[in-house]
């Protein structure tokens, strides 16, 4: 409480009740945005399904635009703009046919996956409930996040850990002897996580196959994000990109190697 004091006091000095008001209008959003985004998809339900399903478009843009501004943070990407949509155009070009998304979260990536991948796509998700770097979206999002997929796409929602050989196993079920094209791996940020899903997935990947890792920038030590050092170690084995808005923002950055 103190602490909230002491930050209450100063953004009314540095800029009287307009920052002191904004301060507390974030505070707030961050606190019950959980509770309001389901009391609004509760009352909302059929309206925003069937807003979520007409929206078909190719342009990376409305996509990103559509997330960000349409449906008052139900769905969000915890991605830089300028990295993801670099990341799209990759993806777009590739026009892939099975992708495996491990850590969907809020869901933002995994609607701009399946709005921009071919109409015939399969997509799996894997994300872990409770998660610890922004995982586990409740059970009340299935039915949202079902709504993403084209009519002749089939989605896979796993909400299991990455890391365990029965969640593998139910991937590889899904795939029935085929390969997945473009893998993003934004699950497990420590290093002997983000090390086990790229050991235990990227076998499936086709040849020419992409796999994407988000969060490749070197992060405050007290985030606990590793990934950095993965991709340090892997990178100059394939053919790979760095996409970074700004090397100090400390955080995100996105890494893609064709395999």
């Amino acid at each position: 409480m103190n602490n909230l004091l002491k930050k209450s006091q100063k953004a009314f000095k540095e800029g009287g009740f307009k920052l002191f008001f904004q301060r507390a209008k974030d505070f707030l959003h961050e606190k019950t945005s959980p509770f309001f985004n389901h009391a609004y998809f509760i009352f909302s339900k059929s309206r925003i399904l069937k807003k979520i399903k007409d929206f078909q478009t190719n342009n990376i843009n409305e996509v990103w635009n559509f997330i960000n501004n349409q449906l008052h943070g139900l769905i969000k990407p915890m991605q830089i703009k300028e990295e993801f949509t670099e990341l799209l155009k990759i993806f777009v070009e590739k026009q892939p046919k099975i992708i495996l998304e491990i850590g969907t979260a809020n869901g933002g990536t995994l609607f701009s996956f399946c709005k921009l991948a071919p109409d015939n796509a399969i997509l799996i998700s894997v994300d872990l409930p409770k998660g610890k770097f922004g995982g586990g979206y409740p059970d009340w999002k299935i039915p949202l996040y079902q709504a993403f997929k084209k009519e002749n796409q089939q989605l896979y929602l796993l909400r299991e850990d990455s890391h365990n050989i029965e969640t593998l196993n139910k991937v590889k079920n899904i795939l029935n002897g085929r390969n997945i094209d473009f893998l993003f791996i934004d699950g497990d940020h420590t290093y002997e996580g983000v090390k086990k899903d790229f050991e235990m997935y990227s076998p499936l990947v086709n040849k020419g196959g992409v796999i994407a890792f988000h969060d490749i920038l070197k992060h405050p030590i007290e985030i606990g994000c590793e990934v950095d050092k993965l991709w340090n170690e892997i990178k100059k084995e394939f053919q790979y990109k760095e996409i970074i808005n700004d090397k100090n923002q400390n955080w995100a950055g996105i890494g893609v190697i064709t395999i």
